[in-house]
């Protein structure tokens, strides 16, 4: 007896719970699901110092034939409006409304410079509702797939240093924790649409502008290992100066940086050059004691030696920084 006692509250239990998600209790309305797409014509000024881009796209909304919801009290959460022409409205063969419009403006995104100058960086759009809470209101993308995102964006898009390197688009739950002054003493949720474009710093100019110079300064300082112990002055001008150089490039790079709270891969490939060159600086006047107590033996090994150590210590040096940051 206890078991069929047992079975029927399941049944029952199961019997509640088939109702309740087909009929929603009384005034339990579903959120009105509002899709979101766009078209990105072009990606200009970016500004990685302050992590700024200016963006010129077409965006839609599509919103279920009976729904009230307006797209005139949509936010752009990251960015500010420049210019947008008037909402185009019509009504799709299946009864849905459509809304069209196209938005130029600058847009704000949190670029990582951890890897820099080998770094990625993420072009984020970030779109709310200012009326409706996410109990109201859901956004999702206009895609069926998420490879078609990559379709939204101009195939003749191109922006100066950078390689594009895909796109992605996440909707969520947005949680504010205040009430804005309503007094209801709620924490206030959004439904929030984001767009982002990938992109990858191209190597090559940076070969150019920072590796190779740097390659060439490191080259100074190591023409001291083959210079006479005993031309010191000559020695030691020459590592300065590698070292003054490296400083003044240094210098320059990080003018076109914003001021992080961390160390960027080049800061970390500076350092390790510093150290170097400051390393044959302090060779030359250990070899210079040899030579002042005729000690020629000593001098000509120990340059031997750091004609070896010296570009083995930056190859393996570069490798592990690379590696591990």
């Amino acid at each position: 007896m206890s078991i069929n006692r047992f079975l029927l509250k399941v049944l029952v239990l199961c019997v509640f719970m088939t109702v309740a998600v087909l009929f929603p209790a009384a005034g339990q309305t579903p959120p009105t699901n509002i899709q979101i797409g766009l078209y990105i014509l072009d990606i200009a000024h970016l500004d990685v110092k302050e992590s700024e881009f200016y963006a010129d796209f077409y965006i839609w909304y599509k919103a279920p034939a009976d729904s009230a919801w307006k797209p005139e009290n949509i936010e752009f959460m990251n960015g500010v409006i420049e210019s947008a022409t008037q909402l185009a409205s019509s009504t799709s063969a299946d009864g849905r409304q459509h809304w069209s419009q196209r938005i130029k403006g600058r847009f704000r995104g949190h670029f990582e410079l951890h890897s820099y100058p080998f770094d990625r960086q993420s072009l984020p759009i970030v779109i709310e509702d200012a009326e409706y809470t996410v109990e109201e209101l859901n956004f999702a993308a206009d895609s069926a797939s998420p490879a078609d995102f990559n379709l939204w964006i101009e195939p003749e898009l191109r922006v100066p240093d950078w390689r594009r390197s895909g796109a992605n688009c996440a909707t969520d739950t947005h949680h504010y924790k205040t009430d804005f002054g309503l007094g209801s003493n709620k924490i206030s949720s959004y439904s929030r649409f984001s767009f982002s474009i990938n992109l990858s710093r191209l190597f090559m100019p940076h070969l150019v502008k920072f590796i190779l110079p740097l390659l060439i300064i490191a080259g100074m300082a190591y023409v001291v290992f083959f210079i006479n112990a005993s031309e010191f002055e000559a020695q030691c001008g020459i590592c300065i100066t590698a070292l003054l150089s490296a400083v003044a490039l240094h210098n320059s790079q990080a003018d076109a940086l914003p001021n992080v709270g961390y160390l960027l891969m080049s800061d970390k490939i500076f350092i390790l050059f510093y150290v170097v060159i400051f390393l044959a600086l302090v060779q030359t006047v250990v070899n210079n004691n040899y030579a002042k107590r005729r000690r020629f033996d000593m001098a000509i090994y120990l340059d031997r030696v750091c004609r070896f150590w010296y570009p083995f210590t930056l190859f393996i040096g570069n490798i592990l920084i690379y590696l591990f940051s």
